[in-house]
């Protein structure tokens, strides 16, 4: 029996906008994550005790990346929804699966979004500046925002279908594929912007800054193939560092 209808997964997609809003050191997210579950206690018709218990789990230690906690709320919800239809004894697979998905909703968000998809949006959108001036940032707030809010619609709606399979969508090696694919292009991206400036900085005249710059990258890929990563921060500071100052002298 399905307690739980579109209408109120929306309301559960609104709250966690929110997710973030009372981040304690203690228990992470705990506190928005129980807020957003919240329209479940009216939904589910839960009694003064069970609301008690309600409260209690879902006020335990939660951490997560903030969009891909979108997929642990559906699942909370899809299970919370069988506690009550099914009259479960115990509560506890319910923590057991949060608990579950802390590290994996963590780290693969962590990674696509943080590590890859932000800095990709950023230098398209510095690129598209200097080329279109304000529809870069433009650019920027719509690709990005089109991109995390459908994650997070799609992770609620996804959790709640899946409920406890919700752990064999978020295996690392699905999303592998998608965090090396952003990554590649984000280095193609990285590679265009600085040709980009480079060539801008030729045709003003200044030819020294971006022979230096080559320079520390040719230098800095010779370390990187010998296998010698400890003395690469030295060298790029170094070579920007020369690059800067000539850069200063020079105004």
């Amino acid at each position: 029996m399905r307690l739980i209808t579109r209408k109120v997964l929306r309301r559960l997609f609104w709250r966690s906008f929110y997710i973030q809003g009372s981040w304690n050191y203690q228990r992470m997210l705990n506190l928005g994550f129980c807020y957003c579950l919240l329209p479940l206690i009216k939904t589910l018709r839960l009694g003064e005790a069970e609301r008690r218990a309600f409260l209690q789990r879902h006020l335990e230690f939660f951490n997560a990346h903030p969009y891909f906690a979108s997929f642990a709320l559906g699942a909370v919800a899809r299970l919370e929804e069988q506690h009550k239809t099914e009259k479960w004894p115990s509560a506890r697979p319910i923590s057991v699966l949060k608990n579950r998905l802390c590290g994996p909703l963590g780290a693969i968000g962590d990674r696509l979004f943080w590590g890859n998809f932000r800095p990709l949006i950023a230098m398209i959108a510095i690129y598209l500046t200097f080329l279109f001036g304000i529809w870069g940032p433009v650019f920027m707030l719509v690709a990005y925002n089109i991109a995390h809010l459908y994650l997070r619609y799609y992770g609620v709606v996804r959790g709640y279908q899946l409920g406890f399979d919700i752990v064999r969508e978020l295996s690392k090696r699905k999303y592998e594929k998608y965090i090396q694919a952003i990554g590649k292009v984000g280095a193609v991206a990285c590679g265009m912007l600085i040709g980009f400036y480079e060539m801008a900085g030729v045709k003003r005249g200044d030819f020294l800054g971006p022979v230096l710059f080559a320079f520390t990258m040719a230098i800095s890929f010779i370390f990187i193939r010998l296998r010698k990563p400890v003395l690469l921060p030295i060298l790029l500071c170094i070579g920007l560092l020369i690059t800067a100052l000539v850069g200063i002298g020079r105004m």
